[in-house]
């Protein structure tokens, strides 16, 4: 999903939590939407659809980069103003 693509992106992260809820039966408002960052680039690398969710691309950091070997936020590297995340 190229979710800075869409107008309101918070409204199909709900329709996801919704969907994956009534799927498994859960209580709605108990339940939460978690992410993980993936070490993939390319949409083109997924090999098989999620479960339950789904890939997120575009999504860029400003200030930041994503530190793919520790798997966390970095420091950014001198004139590199806008990066862009792995698969979401």
């Amino acid at each position: 999903m190229w979710l800075s693509g869409l107008h309101i992106p918070e409204s199909y992260l709900t329709a996801l939590v919704q969907t994956t809820c009534r799927s498994k039966g859960w209580a709605l408002d108990k339940s939460t939407l978690y992410t993980m960052v993936t070490t993939l680039r390319d949409p083109a690398d997924v090999k098989r659809k999620l479960e339950h969710g789904c890939f997120v691309e575009g999504v860029f950091l400003e200030g930041a980069k994503w530190n793919a070997e520790k798997n966390f936020l970095d420091h950014q590297d001198p004139k590199e103003l806008v990066i862009e995340m792995p698969l979401i």
